[in-house]
């Protein structure tokens, strides 16, 4: 059977082509399943084709690849901008306590089951990648370090990780399941979720199937925090801790956006997995890769914010998982 760079300069495209597509990702082309199937396949096909043209591919992932772990996206048909989701801002945690109640309150109620999320056949799929020296690096933008749970080596977390927790005043930093313990001590309830003077059970949203509370994409869980919730100091000097993660309003650590740069810089084209880009940190990760003459491929489902960029030379909308599994699988990596 002719590899997939063999069979681009087969001469005859129809049968041949039709017969790699239906053994490496069995679609029938031109049965009587629709179009679509065979669009898809195609669109794998030259993922995979991307993939192993390159051996120092930087990876940047987004919210959309930890769907499949249960942690809900951003952008998604069913993510967190469709119900209402206002993110944290930087200014307003730093200089409001009442915000840092709601935080703090929402992030110690959506940690238990947050922190139990596992990597999924995306995660797996790049690791694997990674392993056998396709994928250089992953720069991610999300903070669930579901990379790293999968065995990724080199992962740069640009918008930071909710698994730590800092001080802004000082270099204090704990690891946030020690936190959460702190939180529990200090609001405890049943389950260890509070009081109805500290986290309200009545007043917690719910999902259109009625399951309490809407988990967001940074693990908190949509709830009224009362008056009563206390937020710990930190230790050493008494400033506010807050996770080592980016909100919004405030900028990506200079030596983050270095260290992206560099990556992609020094690649060999850029794999876009699960995300949009809307968000401008990792657009302009893009813009450079175009600038340096990188290739670029994305394997999302729905619009991203570079779809008409001349560099993209592949855009599969598949489940991810899958789509991952299958590339490991047909490639024989």
């Amino acid at each position: 059977k002719p590899t997939l760079c063999q069979a681009r300069h087969l001469s005859d495209h129809g049968s041949a082509w039709k017969r790699i597509q239906e053994d490496r990702f069995g679609a029938k082309v031109g049965s009587s399943r629709s179009h679509a199937s065979a669009s898809d396949a195609a669109a794998a096909t030259s993922l995979l084709s991307f993939i192993e043209e390159r051996e120092n591919i930087v990876v940047i992932s987004g919210a959309g690849i930890s769907t499949e772990s249960d942690i809900p996206d951003y952008r998604g048909p069913k993510g967190a901008y469709t119900t209402g989701f206002k993110p944290v801002m930087h200014q307003k945690f730093v200089s409001c306590e009442k915000t840092r109640r709601r935080y703090w309150g929402r992030s110690q109620l959506g940690w238990p089951k947050f922190s139990l999320c596992r990597p999924n056949a995306g995660h797996f799929g790049l690791a694997r990648l990674e392993a056998i020296g396709r994928v250089k690096a992953i720069v991610t933008q999300n903070v669930d370090r579901l990379h790293q749970a999968a065995g990724s080596r080199e992962v740069l977390e640009l918008h930071g990780t909710t698994h730590t927790v800092g001080c802004l005043s000082c270099d204090y930093q704990a690891c946030r399941e020690s936190f959460q313990r702190t939180l529990d001590a200090l609001n405890p309830g049943p389950g260890n979720v509070g009081d109805v003077g500290n986290i309200d059970e009545v007043a917690r949203h719910t999902t259109p199937e009625g399951t309490p509370g809407l988990q967001r994409p940074d693990g908190d869980v949509e709830a009224e925090i009362g008056a009563g919730y206390v937020v710990p100091a930190c230790p050493r000097c008494g400033g506010i801790l807050k996770p080592d993660v980016t909100f919004f309003g405030d900028n990506v650590p200079r030596w983050r956006v270095d260290a992206a740069n560099d990556l992609v810089a020094s690649s060999d084209g850029v794999l876009v997995v699960g995300s949009s880009l809307m968000t401008f940190s990792a657009f302009r990760l893009a813009k450079l890769a175009e600038k340096e003459g990188k290739k670029i491929a994305v394997l999302n489902m729905g619009h991203t914010r570079i779809d008409g960029m001349a560099s993209v030379v592949v855009k599969c909308e598949a489940p991810i998982g899958q789509a991952m599994s299958q590339i490991i699988k047909c490639g024989n990596f």
